[in-house]
Formats: structure tokens, C-alpha cells, sequence
């Protein structure tokens, strides 16, 4: 990418950049430009685990610029790499590929492990013409072969060189360790040279060495960026708490370089930006695969559907809680040393930074820490109760307000007191400007707090609509918490009660809400007790037909209703007995029939067995009679009864439709 506004600051040697050697190529001529004359002029280093890194320097004329790149860092380069010159053209970058030593052995007649022998380089290069030299003694012709002898009682091995010289005759010389051989071709000698330098480059893979090709005139100034991975930078923060007065509170910045190069007088600029990071591996090779299609078929390949764009999302911040710890003795912090210079802090679209007031120098492998805010938050002391603890003491806290005009970025605060000295850590979540958090740090043994809670459920209220009883349930639970302060000073107790979706809350001492507790606050002096309560209530309904409902629950309910739903009830109520009762005659109808059916199947039974032409047989016959005068009587009276339930159906029908 070739940009032509901006102007580079003049060369100044400052060291490698973060990840990259610069490094002079081999067969380097004047027109060509050291790399390391782009001295690394800032680094920004990002949360998300990337570093930007800007180069500047003076250029003149085409020039090429070299950069030793760590392998694992070709593709970040690859990916983002960004020239600038004002009056020049970028003709473009070349580097080795990701087997670039394999491929040129491929073309040459011999392998990267003959390099390393006279004799096994010799064996591979049939009929190329060499001068040969070894025990004084110097031979010159085209090379027939190399022989190896067997092993002898030592195990040693000897080779011999045969040759075919300028007459015509084969002579043969017995390498030993002062062999030499020279290449009369110099085609080949340069291609020997090439093989030697792949099999460096292949020695030292985990480098690639990039050319960046420069068109132009005249000096001139140029810049390089690029972004590159790197370690997270993190935050260790200390916070000094002084009575009433403001918290101090520093954030330090632990840096770390690892990038195998120096930083000299680098501008340094850290981010709390969480950006989205991708990579591709584009070093690599990657082959498409083609459909075989018929010599005479005219086709196109099949076109990947479309899976959609990465988009990048700004995470929220988490809520947590800050406290305060026991005076043990009586002995006074100084404040902490005030940084050198200050750190310049700016908010930008999803991410705040903070740049250095002073040029860095890390040498490569060490880590540097240093201050990068230094403030006075606005500070109160309180005692945190957190029910789902499982603990009757609460937690001292402290309530940080962020009044530093930009985002604190998450990290672990050692906490003082100033007539203490430590009273714990806390792990702090990032916190916006203007916002405030509770943090812990410690327990407050002093304190305690005792829990009790009653349920209570009751009828609420009673309604009939369209023939069917809307029941409302009135559910309620009374926490009480119990306060004891055993401490020597006052405390400011806050007791973060759980939120329950759906149910609504009350109580005299609530002061806050968050997501999910509601928070109760009650201020104690020394010795003294004191108690909250917390009243939660939920409102359910349930609807019931009443041409359904029972005896019993018709009663139950005129008895928990209002005086003019008890009358409605009561009028459902007599229709209802009424419709019960005949229901209930039918049911004793039905079983009279029943019985007299199976009475009189075993009548008939012992009447087919003895015949009728005998004394029993006749009294089978009277019997029978009777019966069938009975199953007749009673089916009389049932249908008497239907016609009944249904005129009382028809009269409860009526009073529910005259209900409201």
C-alpha cells in the first residue's frame, strides 16, 4: 500500500522494531538502502495482544529496503504492512516462500546433505568437469564416479575419485581429509553457490527476509507501519486510602518485549482497545481444486456461498465490589511518588489510550513497569452484606468513582491504608469514565449481620367474569436483617438483597438498585445495632369455571369473598346443590338398574337349568316377573330424573349468565 501525505521524521538510529530485525541482504550494492536507517519511531500496544509499530527515516533514489521478519510474524506483515513515501512509488515486496531451500535443490543435481561432503558432492556430479586435489597430489577431468571401500578392522572408510582427463585416460585419486574440489563450470559454481546459501536460509528458517522495492528521486523521507502480534500489556494498580479524604489511586503498566530486538527512544502508546484480530496464513500455498469435466463439456465451477462478514462487538463492563480493612496500628503512609511527567489520555471510538510522556528504552527480553495514571478518586468506605456468601460477616468495600476522564482498564489493585499499610487486593473490573464500582478486598469481622425470613400466602381478592372465578393470590416474604456492629467507629453497612424477577419490592432503607440485587444501606455508630426489612410480593392468578366447581370449594370460596361476590356465590351455590342432588339420584338409579340386571341374568340362568315344568322352575318365573316389574319402575324414575337435571342445569346456566 503506497500513501503519499505525511512526512517522516528525519533517520535516527532507535533500534530494531517490535518483532522485526532489519538486517542488509546478501549481495548488497550502493543503490541499495540499509534497513536499519528506518528507526522505530512509536509503538502502540493493544490489550487485544497486537502492536502497531511506526518506522521513520531518509531515503534517496530507487532504493530496496530489507527486513528479517520472524517467521511466525510473515503473515501480520503480509496482512498490514503500509508504505509511505510522499514522492516515490512502491514497486512492491519480495521474500522467500514457505520451502523456498527445498525448491532449489529441486532443480540442482545434488542435495542439501552432500554440501557437506567432498566425496558425496563428487558422486553426484557425473560428467562435470572439476580440479581435484588431496595428499599433494592434483588431477583434472570429468567426473566418472566416487568408490567407497569396505570398512576396515576400524570401521573406516575410504573414497576414491575417478576421472577421465584432457587425454583420454581414467586416473582415479584417493580423497582423504585435505580434499578439495573446485568446479571448472562456472554456470554450475554459481549454482553450487545458490545451493549453499538455500541450505543457510533453510539453517535459519524461522526468519524470512522481505524486499521492499522503492521507486523515487532525491532524498526524502518515508515511514513503514505495520501491526504485528505481542504479549497483552496489563495493569497493576495501587490504591491508598486515607480516611475521608480522596483515594490515591495509580495505574502501572507492565510491559514486556519480546520482540528479540532493542526499543531505543521509542514513542510508546498503550490501548485498551479490543479489537478484532485475524490471521491468515498467506506464506502458505493453498491449490485450488478444479472439477475434471469431458474434453467436449463446457462447465463452470461451483460458487462458495456466501457465509457473511465478521463484525467486531465492544464488550460491557462487568459490575464487582471494592472494600476497606482493619486499623491494627497506628502508623502513617506517605503518599506514593508522583510519576515522571504525564501520561496524555484520550478516548476514541471503542477504545482509550495512553501515551507516554517520556521515550522508552526495553531492551529485548526485559519487561518494564511504570506509572501510567495517577489520580484522586472520590472514595466511601462501606461494608458490603452479599446473602448468596453464605457468611454472617459482609466484606469491606470501598465505592470508586472514575473521575479520570477515561476508561480504567480491568486489573488487580493492591489496597493501603494510610494508618495501616496493606489491607488486601481486589480484582477490578474496567470501569468507564464518570461510573463508579464496589470492590472487596477484605472481610469486616467487626460487623455482622443476622438473616430471617416469613413466607405469607393469602386470598387477595375474588371476581366472577363470564361464568368463571378469577382468584387472586397474594404472595408475600418478609426479610429481616439484623445489624451488629461491633467495631470502635461507625460503619456504613449496604446489604445487596437478591432481585427476584417478577415480584415487587419495598422497604425504607433502599438506596440503590443494579441489575440484580437491590441495595439496602443503613449507617451504624460504634456499638450499635439496627434492622432492615425487605418486603417482596407477587400477584398470581388463577381462573375456574363454576359450572365445574365442587360443593366444597363453592363454600370455601363464598366464605373468603366480598359480601356481594359471597351473594353471587351463594346463588351458584343453591342452583348447584340442587343440580347435585339429582345428579346424585340419577347415580343411585343407575345402580338400582344395575343390580336388578344382574339379578335377573341368573335367574334366567337357573330357570334354562331346571326347567319350567317344576315347583322351582315356576318360582324362576315369578321372580323374573318381579323383576322385570322393577327394571321398569326404575327406568321410569330415571327418565324422570334426566328430565330434572337437566331443567336445574338449566336454571344454574341461568344464573351464571345473569352474573356480571
Amino acid at each position: 500500500m503506497q500513501e503519499r501525505e505525511g512526512v517522516a521524521a528525519p533517520c535516527r538510529r532507535r533500534g530494531a522494531g517490535l518483532g522485526l530485525m532489519l538486517a542488509l541482504g546478501a549481495g548488497w550494492l550502493p543503490g541499495q538502502v540499509l534497513a536499519q536507517g528506518l528507526a522505530v519511531e512509536a509503538v502502540t500496544l493493544s490489550s487485544g495482544g497486537l502492536a502497531e509499530v511506526r518506522r521513520a527515516g531518509t531515503l534517496a533514489g530507487s532504493d530496496t529496503l530489507y527486513l528479517e521478519v520472524p517467521l511466525e510474524q510473515v503473515d501480520d506483515v503480509l496482512k498490514s504492512l503500509v508504505v509511505r513515501d510522499p514522492a516515490g512509488q512502491l514497486r512492491g515486496l519480495t521474500l522467500d516462500g514457505p520451502s523456498g531451500a527445498a525448491e532449489t535443490f529441486q532443480r540442482l543435481p545434488f542435495a542439501a546433505e552432500d554440501l557437506g561432503s567432498v566425496a558425496r558432492l563428487a558422486a553426484t556430479l557425473q560428467g562435470v568437469t572439476v580440479r581435484a586435489a588431496s595428499g599433494g597430489k592434483q588431477l583434472e577431468g570429468q567426473v566418472l564416479g566416487v568408490e567407497e571401500s569396505p570398512p576396515d578392522n576400524r570401521g573406516r572408510v575410504t573414497h576414491t575419485l575417478a576421472l577421465l582427463d584432457a587425454e583420454g585416460e581414467v586416473v582415479t585419486l584417493l580423497l582423504g581429509s585435505d580434499a578439495r574440489l573446485t568446479l571448472l563450470d562456472d554456470a554450475l559454481r554459481e549454482r553450487l553457490a545458490q545451493a549453499a546459501d538455500a541450505s543457510g536460509r533453510a539453517r535459519t528458517d524461522a526468519v524470512r527476509r522481505i524486499a521492499i522495492a522503492l521507486e523515487g528521486e532525491g532524498e526524502r523521507d518515508v515511514s513503514l507501519s505495520y501491526v504485528v502480534a505481542a504479549p497483552v500489556w496489563k495493569s497493576a494498580y495501587r490504591l491508598l486510602l486515607d480516611g475521608e479524604e480522596p483515594a490515591r489511586l495509580q495505574a502501572w503498566a507492565v510491559v514486556e518485549n519480546a520482540s528479540g530486538s532493542d526499543w531505543s527512544e521509542v514513542a510508546l502508546t498503550l490501548s485498551s482497545g479490543a479489537p478484532v484480530t485475524l490471521t491468515q496464513r498467506l506464506l502458505e500455498r493453498y491449490w485450488a481444486e478444479r472439477p475434471e469435466v469431458p474434453v467436449s463439456a463446457d462447465a463452470t465451477a461451483p460458487v462458495r456461498q456466501d457465509e457473511g462478514a465478521l463484525r467486531s462487538s465492544r464488550l460491557a463492563a462487568m459490575e464487582s465490589s471494592l472494600a476497606y480493612g482493619e486499623m491494627a496500628e497506628d502508623r502513617a503512609l506517605a503518599p506514593p511518588s508522583a510519576p515522571a511527567g504525564e501520561t496524555v489520555s484520550q478516548e476514541r471510538g471503542a477504545a482509550a489510550t495512553w501515551r507516554l510522556p517520556f521515550p522508552v528504552d526495553l531492551e529485548a527480553g526485559r519487561t518494564l513497569s511504570l506509572p501510567y495514571v495517577d489520580a484522586s478518586l472520590p472514595a466511601r468506605r462501606v461494608s458490603l452484606y452479599q446473602p448468596e456468601r453464605g457468611e454472617r460477616h459482609p466484606v469491606a468495600a470501598v465505592r470508586l468513582e472514575n473521575t479520570t476522564g477515561a476508561w480504567l482498564p480491568p486489573g488487580l489493585v493492591t489496597v493501603y491504608d494510610a494508618e495501616v499499610g496493606h489491607v488486601g487486593d481486589l480484582n477490578l473490573p474496567g470501569v468507564p469514565a464518570g461510573e463508579s464500582r464496589l470492590a472487596s478486598f477484605a472481610s469486616d469481622r467487626l460487623v455482622r449481620v443476622v438473616e430471617s425470613s416469613r413466607p405469607e400466602e393469602r386470598l387477595e381478592r375474588l371476581v366472577i367474569v363470564d361464568g368463571a372465578l378469577r382468584i387472586t393470590h397474594r404472595s408475600r416474604r418478609i426479610t429481616r436483617y439484623r445489624v451488629e456492629n461491633d467495631a470502635g467507629e461507625a460503619r456504613e453497612v449496604l446489604i445487596e438483597h437478591p432481585l427476584r424477577q417478577g415480584w415487587e419490592f419495598s422497604s425504607e432503607a433502599l438506596v440503590e438498585r443494579t441489575p440484580s440485587h437491590q441495595r439496602l444501606g443503613l449507617t451504624l455508630a460504634a456499638g450499635e445495632s439496627g434492622e432492615v426489612e425487605a418486603v417482596e410480593t407477587l400477584l398470581h392468578q388463577q381462573s375456574l369455571a363454576l359450572v365445574d366447581a365442587d360443593l366444597a370449594r363453592l363454600v370455601e370460596w363464598r366464605g373468603a369473598a366480598d359480601e356481594e361476590t359471597a351473594g353471587q356465590l351463594e346463588a351458584v351455590l343453591e342452583r348447584r346443590r340442587a343440580l347435585a342432588e339429582v345428579e346424585n339420584e340419577l347415580e343411585r338409579l343407575d345402580a338400582g338398574l344395575a343390580r336388578a340386571g344382574e339379578q335377573q341374568a341368573r335367574i334366567r340362568d337357573n330357570l334354562a337349568a331346571v326347567g319350567t315344568d317344576n315347583a322351582l322352575g315356576q318360582r324362576y318365573l315369578a321372580d323374573l316377573e318381579a323383576l322385570e316389574e322393577r327394571i321398569v319402575e326404575l327406568g321410569s324414575r330415571r327418565e324422570a330424573a334426566e328430565g330434572q337435571r337437566e331443567e336445574r342445569r338449566q336454571a344454574l346456566a341461568e344464573v351464571l349468565r345473569a352474573l356480571p
